[in-house]
């Protein structure tokens, strides 16, 4: 999984076969978190899930195979949705964007365009990267 932006490599995260990642970030106009959550399986990354505090105009009523509420969270669950090899997203003033992958949490830099991709790379090519870094 590389995460880029401006043609810069700045997340380096190898995996073999599968992965789980979230995007979480503080909705502009309700002022709440919202997060994401994302399956690779081979050169692919999925949409799978989402979570919120609030519905607001264009929220879907529901999404996937099942809509719950916990601690706070509209949770919809078995969302199949396939994005590609490739995610692009803006980050916004205020946003407080963040990936969370393997425990560790990166935040993100206000108004900027990130790429998050996955990608076969070779084992010496992952570990220059690593290393550079």
């Amino acid at each position: 999984m590389l995460l880029s932006y401006q043609n810069q490599t700045i997340v380096v995260h190898p995996f073999l076969k599968q992965k789980e990642f979230s995007i979480r970030w503080t909705h502009s106009v309700e002022k709440e978190d919202w997060e994401e959550f994302f399956h690779i399986q081979g050169e692919t990354i999925l949409l799978t899930s989402t979570r919120f505090k609030t519905f607001g105009a264009g929220v879907p009523d529901h999404a996937g195979d099942t809509t719950y509420i916990k601690d706070g969270w509209v949770y919809m669950t078995g969302i199949h949705q396939t994005i590609g090899s490739s995610l692009r997203f803006q980050t916004g003033k205020g946003t407080n964007h963040r990936i969370r992958v393997n425990g560790r949490t990166i935040a993100l830099d206000s108004q900027v365009s990130y790429e998050l991709s996955v990608r076969s790379v070779p084992l010496y090519k992952v570990i220059y990267m690593i290393v550079k870094d």
